[in-house]
């Protein structure tokens, strides 16, 4: 166990060292997280008519502004990398290296994964923090200790769903040569379904009930209302509970399509 705990314990530390080592990366991905922010805020600001308190899609002003700075926030927050490093073992082969040593492949870029993400885990939380403070004092929106502790649980059920969907997606390596465009479409329809972009309601009714049910709302959406305080304590549990349905669902897809893959990986020879 502990020899195990080692293992992965190392392979924490090699993401970290290489988060590390490409902080101007991290810097510049801040300053691209603020783009998207003034452009959506221009968007809404030209929507909404100053000063009426109309509503669109269920949400006033205030709310729309803070919904778009703590999704894009959330989303940085949660974003993945590591498919792109898992396809290119799968293509040249070097997946062989690690299927011959004492670890799980998949423990092993979790925790590599893990070990980069944990700088910038630090600050985008910091950002966020700062952020829900900001949008109270100017904007009026409620944050408390509860909204606040409920929306960490979810950003770690977030963190765990996207790895899942991400890592479900780098399967497809296993049957394509080249799927680049493919993590970039998965990633815009992804972030498009879960929230990121616009909150779920402008698909309307039937739109928003149907990706409601999916996995990616858990992703981006979910600890956004939480920290915003629009979702009561009721609904939060069901959505707890669908969210972790979905973790043991697609943690069983993975390993499916992982058994299948390694099959056909060994098959070919590579």
């Amino acid at each position: 166990m502990g020899d195990a705990a080692a293992k992965y314990g190392r392979s924490f530390s090699i993401g970290l060292r290489g988060a590390l080592e490409y902080r101007l990366n991290f810097a510049f991905s801040i300053l691209a997280a603020v783009s998207p922010v003034v452009i959506q805020t221009a968007l809404w600001t030209s929507l909404y008519a100053p000063g009426s308190g109309e509503m669109l899609f269920g949400f006033t002003y205030a709310q729309m502004i803070a919904y778009t700075v703590v999704a894009n926030l959330v989303s940085r927050l949660v974003r993945t990398g590591f498919e792109y490093e898992l396809n290119a073992d799968i293509r040249t082969g070097g997946l062989d290296r690690y299927l011959v040593k004492p670890i799980g492949y998949f423990g092993f870029r979790l925790c590599v994964f893990l070990g980069g993400k944990a700088v910038q885990t630090g600050l985008y939380v910091i950002l966020l923090a700062g952020a829900a403070l900001v949008l109270n004092a100017v904007l009026g929106v409620p944050v408390s200790v509860t909204t606040a502790a409920a929306c960490a649980a979810s950003i770690v059920v977030a963190f765990v769903l996207n790895f899942l969907i991400f890592w479900c997606v780098g399967m497809a390596g296993f049957w394509l040569t080249e799927i680049g465009f493919l993590f970039e479409a998965a990633r815009i329809v992804i972030i498009t379904a879960s929230g990121g972009i616009f909150p779920l309601a402008v698909f309307g009714p039937s739109g928003q009930a149907v990706l409601n049910m999916l996995p990616f709302r858990f992703t981006i959406q979910f600890p956004t209302e939480l920290l915003c305080g629009r979702i009561p304590a009721e609904q939060a549990a069901v959505d707890f509970v669908l969210a972790f349905a979905w973790i043991g669902i697609l943690g069983a897809l993975s390993r499916v399509l992982w058994n299948a893959g390694i099959r056909r990986f060994a098959a070919v020879g590579s």
